[in-house]
């Protein structure tokens, strides 16, 4: 599921136009330019049931989406929306965006600012 969820992201004209290629799995490099997507796998299982197992495996994933400003960071956190929430295909029975959140600390210099979404993804891989 990662890799399929990595290429798609990568494929997608808005998302690239935005962040280019920075699209990690769990931390970007120290350094690394902003905007871009930070991918966290916080859960996931097969669903087996009293007949065993249907091949499903559901997954939560957090998509951080930083940007060195709100507006940016937030047009990053849209156009992930925009993709996944309700995206079918490819392996994905389904993905749904379950929550987001703001983070930022303005205290801070130079902080970025960084919307945390929450999909719920249903893989047939």
């Amino acid at each position: 599921m990662d890799e399929a969820l990595h290429a798609l992201l990568l494929a997608n004209a808005a998302i690239t136009a935005r962040v280019g290629q920075r699209v990690f799995w769990g931390e970007a490099k120290q350094g690394e330019a902003l905007p871009a997507v930070v991918l966290t796998i916080v859960g996931g299982a097969d669903q087996p049931h009293l007949t065993g197992t249907d091949g499903l495996w559901r997954y939560r994933v957090q998509a951080d989406c930083y940007g060195l400003d709100r507006p940016t960071a937030r047009l990053v956190s849209r156009d992930l929306i925009s993709l996944l929430h309700g995206y079918t295909g490819g392996g994905f029975n389904a993905i749904f965006l379950d929550s987001q959140r703001e983070d930022d600390d303005s205290a801070a210099p130079d902080r970025p600012t960084r919307f945390m979404l929450d999909f719920n993804i249903i893989w047939r891989g």
